[in-house]
């Protein structure tokens, strides 16, 4: 499995996460679990979900963290564009991140989609294919 970042980890620790934190550990989990190269890292108001620990790398999911009401996860996986499974669709408000075409809301409360660890893999793979490392 791959790891999050200590900086990540700092982040997580503030009372301003406290509420998304638990939910937050378990779709990371789901997502690093990809790989054991993968590593989420915070940027600003996200965490980037890359194929490895450069920076430059590919990223296969984002993670929003929004702590407004309702309090939720906007996950972002970069799938191809003609994959369909439920729950997954267009982006639920403007964000546009190169690279990402599905994405999912988990809100505060509910439980982490049974289907998100395949799809995570699934992204990671297309995430090394678009950067020509298969």
């Amino acid at each position: 499995m791959g790891v999050l970042t200590q900086r990540t980890r700092d982040k997580l620790s503030k009372p301003r996460w406290k509420a998304l934190r638990n939910l937050f550990v378990k779709v990371g989990e789901a997502i690093l679990e990809s790989s054991p190269d993968a590593q989420g890292d915070l940027a600003g108001t996200y965490v980037k979900f890359t194929t490895g620990p450069h920076p430059t790398r590919g990223a296969y999911a984002v993670v929003w963290l929004k702590v407004s009401a309702p309090k939720r996860l906007i996950v972002g996986l970069a799938m191809p564009e003609d994959f369909e499974a439920a729950g997954l669709g267009p982006p639920p408000e403007p964000i546009f991140y190169q690279g990402l075409t599905k994405f999912l809301v988990i809100e505060e409360g509910q439980a982490v989609p049974k289907g998100l660890a395949g799809w995570a893999r699934r992204a990671y793979e297309e995430a090394l294919s678009s950067d020509g490392l298969q």
